[in-house]
């Protein structure tokens, strides 16, 4: 027995929806005019722009009815009394139009509306030319349109046209959406890589593209389920839709919301429309006119180039629209990093144990296209495809190189040290001395994914029918030895002495001195005194999702007690298929041509650059860039294992054991049918709605045995016979075994919407959601320790968190275009998931038989509720009612202020944005800032005697960026923009904001080019 889900809350909220419908039955019936009536069909234009505009508000005058035109312009009007009707047509920023179209019972009559632009001119001198009034009714295209959709949504919703903040240096969605209200963004480094919707973690949020699912593999995400800006562009976007709250339409697995990214439609426009751009990114770091060389002791260019196409046209007298957009970024940055790791000592006193220092160049380009194509096979019958394809990859240098101290529980630094002021001499040997290593990552990866959504779609005079499929694939791939190159050939000097100053615990400007040992300017010094070990490795990794969808959606137009009702229902099903490879971690002694397992051998030395040197663009390092430190050369040393394998010694059982540890696979099915119903009372709007999902897992894990079960076998799990034993392995490869799981569950969502007047609105909304296990839960590997008898298994029936979200908005609607508004939300969540607990074995799928006498642990879900509730502030208004040429002003921005039941990691609790947009004759341009607040990056496990740099918190940052346009001529426009003009550091601090242990620097980022539209 499966119980509808829903807190006292939510419940009372859906009484509250239901009641007007109540009331609506009860109510004296009017006479049925059903064969007095008749229909209305027509398109909505915008005459400014040419485009057909969709959520216009249509009235048929005298009667309730109220629509609102859709995809193209079109609307349909159906129940409209036969004789004369008077259509009243409402688009922010554009006049009023009334319109008269005579109605035959039982007929479709065809009307279409042009709604103009009012006059910005002027009779004085000074004022605005009418070629000015057309630039600058052109700026309110993108709030009207953001405006107009958002008034007609029943969910939280919040659109923003992809053209609103200008220009972008590389087209990625990250850049466009850290303006928008209600948002923050976690950063990799200098790329905005995931986005938080009232400051949950990424994996709360979905992405679609038109409706249709994105896949998910990712970077950094091969146990989670969070989409990235890595896999997806704004080429080809229209818009993007913020949806705060879901309806019963939508899957229910995001708590915190949906983002959907509306593709370019070919019937919005009445012309054909051809738009190109050719351009150059650079950053702070570039070399106009030479090039420089990287780690690869290669020669590189800093400047690169960026394009961009765009067409779009009709075809076959209206019935075939096509819309391609297709762009390339490529671009390079020096991500500079200088790290500070503070030990907090038992007696007391804190000082760092580690110095880090990495230059890091990197390369990124994006190869992007978008295709929609749209076929009308008559009046009622369109087929369409909307299609997206993204390759993002990039290669880094990121050359970490570590100045040991001490440990984070010893100091080698003399007892009148202070954090200012560091004396280190010479102590003990190897790993227990102060040293100097190379540590570095240097990876190239890709992350292709493709995107498919067709739909074949009826639409009537009052139901409509749409069979929706989708297609998506993603995947991330990590590669090294496969480019020519290692991740790692790390290298030390030991048994060194030194000092190290600077002016302030928050300087990074150190000032070094060696006082003993080898001369570690002389990289043939190098790896001679102490074995370093496994110093060699490569990394390559494979993470691939799979999404498939199917979907029939149905609506119906009725009426109750002369009211008007919509219903809406459909089922899906939708398949999710998520895998990892991370087998290919292979380490190596490199041993050189002697053979010398100590690795003090002159002749195994790790190669090293001879034309690029170690050293900083952006900060100031102190006298570091003149140590002359070496660069080791991983493309050289990938050589030297081509030629002689046999030079380096493998981690024969390690290497195994990773290749049978991390092959992971889970399977997900959902199940899912909903109803919901929308009615209008008066200048109220009501939603109400209810899904059901039911969900099936299928996760891959290990048989393995126990180590006492091999050694009773006459083996060790320390010899690959052992290994394969222990893993029940068959023709050399381990055995799996598939667990199973299955759920079922309602959710209710639903709101009201109140017009108070025009101009001020008025909402009321909740929907309830659930967040799946995530996949490392579902699909690990099983982990036994015989020395603690505790076995640590993946619940593969791990139930789901619940969650609710309310959400109320009050929003002042400004002419021509603009609004003023407020609005709170609260999430409560249920069911938490957490890991390290102890478990019954058949409560995670596990036969108790199989580890007689272990503890199992496992993830399992926790009692209570979590609660985030937040504030936002939003304001954004055309300032067409100034006099003259500063009828061009616009202004935005908006403040969020988050408040979590308990501290949270990675949770900004404030996030503002604000922006500056001057358009006017040939000129546009858009200023636009956006702040963080200081947030935890710690986990709650540590406190501020945690003996490793205590609590480490980001610190509050704010970028600017800018964007400008200059016309040339009517068909040519220049353009530029820029990125963190003012390079603001990224700061992360331990326990007080004086004491730095991170500081970074990547630069500001350009792209200029000539945009052509014919």
């Amino acid at each position: 027995m499966h119980q509808l889900r829903k807190s006292a809350l939510s419940g009372a909220v859906a009484l509250a929806l239901l009641a007007p419908l109540h009331v609506s039955a009860q109510a004296p019936s009017v006479p049925a005019q059903n064969q007095d009536t008749g229909g209305i069909r027509g398109r909505v234009l915008n005459t400014a722009t040419g485009e057909y505009v969709r959520n216009a508000e249509i009235r048929v005058q005298g009667t309730g009815i109220v629509v609102y035109s859709e995809e193209g312009g079109l609307f349909r009007i159906s129940g409209v009394p036969a004789g004369q009707a008077t259509l009243t047509v409402r688009y922010t920023g554009l006049n009023d139009a009334s319109r008269t179209a005579t109605v035959t019972a039982g007929q479709v009559a065809s009307l279409d509306i042009a709604l103009e632009a009012p006059s910005y001119t002027g009779t004085r001198a000074g004022d605005a030319t009418e070629l000015d009034a057309v630039r600058v009714v052109g700026s309110f295209t993108g709030q009207d349109i953001a405006i107009m959709e958002r008034r007609a949504a029943m969910n939280a919703k919040n659109v923003v046209p992809a053209d609103t903040y200008g220009a972008l240096t590389m087209g990625d969605v990250g850049e466009f959406m850290k303006s928008m209200p209600g948002i923050s963004l976690d950063y990799t480094e200098v790329d905005a890589t995931a986005v938080r919707i009232g400051g949950l973690d990424p994996k709360y949020s979905t992405f679609t593209l038109d409706g249709g699912r994105m896949a998910t593999a990712t970077s950094n995400n091969n146990s989670g389920r969070q989409n990235s800006f890595e896999q997806m562009s704004v080429t080809g976007i229209e818009s993007i839709e913020l949806n705060n709250t879901l309806t019963a339409s939508m899957d229910a697995d995001a708590p915190a919301g949906n983002i959907n990214l509306r593709s370019k439609y070919a019937f919005d426009r009445t012309r054909r429309d051809f738009v190109f751009q050719l351009g150059a990114v650079a950053s702070s770091d570039s070399k106009f006119f030479s090039r420089q060389y990287f780690p690869d002791d290669r020669k590189h260019a800093t400047v690169y180039p960026s394009g961009q196409i765009g067409y779009a046209d009709v075809y076959m007298d209206g019935r075939f629209g096509v819309a391609f957009n297709a762009s390339y970024n490529a671009n390079y940055v020096q991500q500079e990093r200088i790290q500070t790791d503070w030990a907090y000592y038992a007696d007391g006193r804190v000082l760092p144990y580690r110095l880090m220092w990495r230059p890091g160049p990197k390369m990124t380009s994006r190869t992007a296209a978008n295709l929609s194509t749209d076929f009308r096979i008559n009046d009622e019958w369109t087929a369409s495809l909307r299609s997206a394809y993204s390759l993002y990859d990039v290669e880094y240098f990121n050359q970490y190189t570590y100045l040991y101290l001490g440990t984070t529980t010893t100091s080698y630094a003399t007892p009148d040290s202070t954090p200012t002021h560091l004396v280190v001499n010479p102590v003990g040997t190897g790993g227990s001395s102060p040293r100097l290593r190379t540590e570095y990552s240097h990876r190239y990866a890709a992350t292709p994914t493709i995107t498919l959504a067709p739909k074949l779609e009826f639409k009537g005079e009052t139901l409509d029918v749409a069979l929706r499929g989708n297609y998506s694939t993603s995947e991330f791939n990590f590669r090294d030895s496969s480019e020519g190159f290692f991740q790692r050939t790390d290298s030390w000097l030991t048994r060194l002495g030194f000092t190290a100053e600077r002016a302030s615990e928050g300087s990074q400007a150190w000032y070094l001195q060696q006082t003993a040992g080898r001369d570690w300017s002389n990289p043939a010094n190098w790896n001679l005194d102490d074995d370093i070990g496994n110093n060699v490795r490569n990394n390559e990794s494979d993470a691939r999702n799979r999404q498939t969808g199917l979907n029939l959606d149905v609506k119906k137009e009725l009426e109750f007690g002369g009211h008007p009702f919509t219903l809406l229902t459909g089922l899906g099903t939708r398949t999710n298929d998520w895998e990892t490879d991370e087998s290919h971690y292979q380490q190596y002694q490199y041993v050189g041509p002697n053979g010398d397992l100590t690795q003090r051998d002159p002749a195994a030395a790790v190669p090293w650059t001879e034309h690029y040197q170690f050293g900083f663009l952006n900060l100031d390092a102190g006298n570091v860039d003149s140590q002359g430190w070496r660069a080791d050369n991983n493309y050289a040393m990938y050589e030297i294992y081509k030629a002689h394998p046999d030079w380096f010694v493998p981690d024969t059982v390690g290497n195994l054991k990773r290749v049978f540890d991390n092959n992971k696979r889970v399977r997900e099915t959902v199940n899912a049918a909903y109803v919901e119903g929308q009615t209008r009372w008066g200048d109220a709007r009501f939603d109400l709605g209810l899904r059901y999902e039911q969900t099936e897992t299928e996760a891959r894990t290990a048989v393995i045995r126990p180590a006492s079960e091999v050694e009773a076998a006459g083996l060790s799990t320390s010899t690959v016979e052992g290994l394969c034993y222990q893993y029940h392995c068959v023709d050399g490869k381990p055995t799996y075994s598939t667990r199973k799981g299955r759920y079922e569950d309602f959710f209710l969502s639903g709101g009201v919407k109140y017009d108070f007047s025009e101009r001020l609105v008025g909402q009321l909304a909740f929907s309830d959601s659930i967040l799946r296990p995530d996949y490392g839960n579902l699909g690990g590997i099983v982990s036994i320790n015989d020395d603690t008898m505790i076995v640590t298994v993946p619940n593969s029936r791990l139930r789901p968190e619940h969650s609710t979200k309310y959400f109320a908005g009050l929003q002042y609607y400004f002419e021509p275009a603009g609004v003023l508004g407020a609005s709170y939300y609260r999430l409560d969540i249920e069911d938490m998931q957490a890991t390290g607990f102890t478990v019954n074995p058949e409560d995670v799928g596990f036969d108790p038989e199989e580890y007689a006498g272990y503890e199992f642990r496992s993830a399992r879900n926790v009692p209570g509720t979590s609660t985030n509730e937040g504030l936002i502030l939003e304001y954004s208004q055309q300032l067409a009612f100034l006099p003259g040429a500063l009828k061009g002003l616009s202004l935005r921005g908006s403040y969020t202020r988050i408040r979590p039941d308990g501290e949270r990691v990675n949770l900004p609790e404030e996030v503002a944005n604000w922006g500056l947009g001057y358009r006017y004759g040939r000129l546009d341009i858009q200023v636009n800032g956006n702040y963080q607040s200081d947030y935890r990056v710690s986990g709650l496990s540590n406190t501020p005697t945690t003996a490793n740099n205590g609590v480490l918190y980001r610190a509050a940052r704010q970028m600017w960026n800018l964007s400008v346009n200059w016309k040339l001529s009517e068909n040519f426009d220049l353009q530029l923009a820029g990125r963190n003009v003012f390079d603001e550091p990224d700061v992360i601090y331990s326990n007080v904001r004086s004491r730095v242990q991170r500081y970074d620097r990547y630069g500001s980022m350009w792209n200029i080019g000539i945009r052509g539209r014919f």
